[in-house]
């Protein structure tokens, strides 16, 4: 009896310290979250205050009407040449309204190292918001792709899903997204937003023929959820917008045409 009971008290020894050790270990994975967290909060604040030097007002047409007037939107005057000399790979400014996203876009020779490096590219499991690295910025492609993690603390592109909340996309003043370039400010008008299972599909950005192009735009209008009521054709250029879902298995999409 004396050896059951010993054994049993090592077991739950032995178990007791597991636990601890698991405990330890998802207090340590809280505190480094919450930290990269906090560091990427302070890095925006920062470009934010340095980079942002005024709001401009771009004219746009009113297809809310049936007359040629115009709306104004809204968009920011930056000064790239702080926002370069903080990182030399920032390609352009991205804000979408009525969410979190408002960041400075950053591009790598590939499509890892911003997974895990923040806008001053220290090591961060936040990441930053970064454009494909097949994009040029040019103004000759006609898919710019741009990606961001689905954080919890509602960082980088985690509520990139408020575009798929009717109350939204139902507001037609949230359809227009701005991206700001060294060179120009762009409107882009959203034409699909929608959730899928990880493809690569949406992620193209050479066509052979006008026609596989067309096919393309087509085909990401089609998987919209909701109509947005927009023309596309092949002279058309298109900004994409993608994150994981919650579950990590499918993408949260966004594609808007570039009006101005």
């Amino acid at each position: 009896m004396k050896n059951k009971y010993s054994i049993g008290n090592k077991f739950l020894l032995i178990f007791r310290i597991v636990l601890i050790i698991i405990i330890i270990c998802c207090l340590i994975y809280i505190l480094l979250w919450y930290i990269d967290n906090k560091k990427n909060a302070n890095i925006l604040a920062e470009v934010t205050d340095s980079g942002i030097i005024d709001t401009i007002t771009i004219q746009i047409p009113d297809d809310t009407v049936d007359t040629a007037e115009t709306k104004e939107i809204t968009a920011y005057e930056l000064d790239f040449n702080k926002l370069l000399s903080t990182n030399d790979s920032t390609v352009g400014w991205l804000t979408v309204p009525n969410t979190s996203i408002n960041y400075p876009v950053v591009q790598a020779s590939d499509n890892s190292f911003y997974l895990s490096h923040s806008f001053d590219k220290s090591k961060n499991s936040a990441g930053w918001v970064f454009a494909d690295y097949r994009n040029k910025f040019d103004n000759t492609d006609k898919n710019i792709i741009i990606y961001g993690h689905n954080r919890k603390d509602s960082s980088m592109f985690a509520t990139l899903k408020n575009t798929q909340q009717s109350n939204w996309y139902n507001d037609s003043n949230n359809k227009y997204i701005t991206f700001s370039t060294p060179t120009d400010t762009h409107v882009y008008e959203i034409f699909s937003v929608y959730t899928i299972k990880s493809e690569t599909y949406y992620l193209t950005t050479i066509f052979d023929n006008d026609e596989n192009y067309l096919d393309f735009l087509n085909t990401l209008k089609s998987r919209s959820i909701h109509d947005f009521g927009t023309t596309l054709d092949t002279n058309d250029q298109i900004l994409t917008l993608s994150t994981c879902d919650s579950t990590g298995k499918s993408r949260v999409v966004v594609h808007a045409k570039k009006i101005t």
